[in-house]
């Protein structure tokens, strides 16, 4: 069950929750499956060019067992490959963004829970972050920009301007927050263009990119 659902008060309504986007679980598997993959070959091509050179030793563990043939070094890549796999990991399961008629609310943590807020009528500005591969596949980080309060940055989330045009509407409802509809349409345009804008943007730095490799 959501545990934002449990948290918010009776005279909230829950108008959407949003969660971390598969990227967070695909980079962190790269990372292991990569590091793994590395101390295998780092292992194997040591023993060839410099086993001869290599000190003979024999360490028996209670399920493993090393040698000169079966190094420890697979398993170091493979432990730093999980040490980078699991924070992430844990982000992409643990992690909720829930909006509802009154505020955002940012939960992280699986045993350890942290909870960040933002009241909408304290929002000021929202920013979406991503770069080329966050365009292509349809994510984004978003930075709300607070009064009184610090700055909130909210994980990348699968179509993270859907999460933006909702919190406006939520503000135009919102029988205490002064939000004209000229303001609103203002707003949803603006949206709309920094959307595009974005598009152009990492189009432009993929070209970049590919001039620069081809140079």
């Amino acid at each position: 069950m959501s545990y934002i659902r449990k948290v918010i008060t009776n005279e909230e309504k829950l108008l959407s929750t949003f969660r971390p986007h598969w990227i967070y679980f695909f980079e962190g598997a790269f990372w292991f499956a990569g590091l793994t993959v590395i101390g295998f070959i780092a292992d194997y091509y040591l023993y060839v060019y410099f086993g001869q050179h290599a000190v003979t030793f024999d360490i028996d563990l209670k399920y493993i067992h090393f040698s000169e043939m079966n190094t420890p070094i697979p398993w170091l890549f493979s432990f730093a490959g999980l040490a980078v796999f699991w924070p992430l990991f844990l982000l992409y399961i643990s992690t909720e963004v829930g909006l509802t008629n009154q505020r955002i609310i940012h939960k992280r943590g699986l045993i350890f829970i942290e909870i960040d807020q933002v009241d909408l009528e304290d929002i000021r500005a929202e920013h979406v972050v991503h770069g080329w591969f966050g365009w292509l596949l349809g994510y984004g980080k978003i930075k709300l920009n607070c009064r009184f309060i610090e700055d909130v940055i909210l994980p990348a989330i699968r179509n993270p301007y859907r999460l933006v045009k909702a919190s406006h509407t939520a503000r135009l409802k919102h029988p205490l927050i002064e939000y004209g509809q000229d303001e609103f349409r203002a707003n949803m345009e603006r949206i709309d263009q920094q959307r595009e804008k974005s598009k152009i943007i990492s189009i432009k730095e993929a070209i970049k990119k590919n001039f620069r490799k081809a140079a």
